[in-house]
């Protein structure tokens, strides 16, 4: 069963490929089924420079012409997509320039477009965030999960941002879920406790203050000062359950791209945030000259048509068969070699989780333009696994929440 959900892309800092990577995952998750893409980075629209297509309206017409934001939706052109295949995707552009009113939306004007994004006619809606950390960000980030987040071997500050981002997510759903009047308010007692957990977290969230490094040592704290009480397993459960995916661009080797982006982002989050949040690594996109080429043609990857591949050439096989040319011997028979399988063509979200050994096989034998394809192809089926298989709030969000509408949510869960 397919389920509606929006996906926030984010990063720490600009220069990762993150809106490279929303709008290639936009389009691929469009194969299953309608999908909008969001440019909420109004400052720079790199989605508008990527995608060479006609705007007639977008949001600064939602904004301020008072246009609906469903008649802000622009499908692809036919020059892009003449067979049709991706008739299911379409983009909200951010303004065609810089202006500043858009590129710091008030709160009245993020609360509307939140919930006129709500309510867009799709199953799935991918928002392109602008680089960085600010109120416009973190009101479109989910309150229980990271979104996607983006970074990349080369640029070590923006490994660093991503995990400022996850701090941040989580410590703003710790002070709403510990807030004075929030869902564990009560008696003096309750009240009390409350009071110091807000004090402590003061000093967890505070670089500075190296007298309490991250929430693991505020949770040891907090369990020999009150006991195993309902307070301290409700800020254990919420630390445990947040939930931290990311995507690493420009992969360049296991070995080197572990060594200087994962290894750093995870150790980072258990050094000043916690050792129990959840990470997930959805895939990798190769380090490729086609990504960067599609973007300058404003044609992006998976609207590029791909040459007919043709199955790796095996370089031992073929020297034994020079080798047995020149003897004058026999060839020996080999089995046919599997052909070649666009997993973005054939993707089907009911057997996303069988199909992604098979991308797996298939990534390890191809090359280039297809290769990259099938990244995406991977990360989608992983993403389609994760939102079909998981509670609704693990992964993205239903519908985006305001401040207010969050604190609710988490007011009426139970403690």
């Amino acid at each position: 069963m397919t389920v509606r959900r929006i996906l926030p892309v984010a990063s720490g800092k600009g220069g990762v490929g993150k809106s490279t990577f929303a709008i290639n995952f936009a389009l691929t998750l469009s194969r299953v089924a309608p999908t909008a893409l969001v440019d909420l980075d109004t400052g720079t629209s790199s989605v508008r420079n990527t995608l060479d297509a006609p705007v007639p309206r977008d949001l600064y017409h939602f904004l301020r012409r008072g246009e609906p934001l469903e008649r802000c939706l622009t499908p692809l052109p036919d020059r892009l997509d003449p067979s049709g295949e991706f008739r299911n995707f379409a983009f909200i552009a951010a303004p065609v320039h810089a202006m500043e009113e858009f590129t710091s939306l008030g709160e009245a004007y993020r609360f509307r477009l939140m919930q006129a994004i709500n309510a867009l006619p799709v199953t799935y809606v991918v928002i392109d965030l602008r680089a960085g950390l600010d109120a416009t960000v973190l009101d479109f980030l989910p309150h229980s999960n990271s979104g996607i987040l983006i970074f990349t071997p080369h640029h070590p500050a923006a490994t660093m941002a991503a995990a400022d981002i996850v701090k941040a997510l989580l410590f703003r759903k710790l002070r709403l879920v510990f807030a004075a009047d929030g869902p564990l308010a009560g008696g003096a007692d309750a009240t009390r406790q409350l009071v110091t957990v807000n004090e402590l977290l003061d000093r967890v969230e505070d670089p500075y203050d190296q007298s309490i490094p991250n929430l693991d040592v505020f949770l040891r704290d907090l369990v020999e000062g009150f006991g195993d009480v309902p307070l301290v397993r409700a800020l254990a459960a919420n630390v445990a359950s947040f939930a931290v995916y990311f995507v690493l661009n420009l992969f360049d080797g296991l070995e080197e791209s572990f060594e200087a982006a994962v290894r750093p982002f995870v150790q980072s989050l258990q050094t000043f945030t916690s050792s129990q949040v959840g990470i997930y690594n959805l895939g990798w996109i190769v380090s490729s000259p086609e990504v960067h080429d599609a973007n300058c043609r404003r044609r992006p990857l998976l609207l590029t048509p791909e040459e007919k591949a043709q199955p790796p050439v095996d370089p031992v096989a073929a020297a034994l068969d020079a080798i047995v040319a020149e003897a004058g011997l026999p060839r020996a028979r080999r089995a046919e070699p599997r052909p070649v399988v666009d997993y973005i063509r054939s993707l089907d979200s009911r057997r996303s989780l069988v199909e992604q050994l098979e991308v797996l096989h298939a990534m390890a034998g191809n090359s280039g333009l297809l290769q990259v394809r099938n990244n995406f192809a991977y990360i989608a089926r992983r993403a389609l696994h994760v939102l079909n298989s998981l509670p609704a709030d693990h992964f993205g969000q239903k519908r985006l929440l305001t401040p207010l509408e969050v604190f609710q949510a988490l007011a009426r869960a139970p403690a």
